[in-house]
């Protein structure tokens, strides 16, 4: 990467933690604002809804308001990552056979 676009990289990322600060968001569980920032420099905007031209996008509270997300996904409020998190606890993980089973041999040679 060139220099200029390491830092427009970390100017948006810089830019995606301080939209959260000030307007009392969090960022989803599971993203990284300077891998959104290489998807946002890679989109050349929104990565999720092309019409979108910048991220955060002026959406991002509207959706906030009315999914408890935005449409992207990277931003929630507090409501939805307690119910995101309540239903992470409650799954169980999936069980897998490391090695087959033994199969006992019961037949006897006549």
């Amino acid at each position: 990467m060139t220099k200029q676009v390491l830092a427009d990289r970390e100017t948006i990322a810089a830019n995606i933690v301080k939209f959260t600060q000030d307007n009392g968001l969090k960022i989803h569980p599971g993203q990284e604002p300077l891998k959104w920032a290489d998807l946002v420099l890679k989109k050349g905007g929104c990565p999720c809804v092309p019409t979108r031209k910048q991220c955060p996008c002026e959406f991002v509270l509207e959706d906030v308001k009315e999914l408890g997300r935005c449409r992207c996904g990277l931003f929630c409020n507090d409501a939805y990552l307690k119910e995101y998190n309540a239903l992470n606890d409650r799954r169980k993980p999936k069980k897998r056979w490391t090695r087959k089973p033994k199969v006992s041999s019961s037949r006897k040679s006549a």
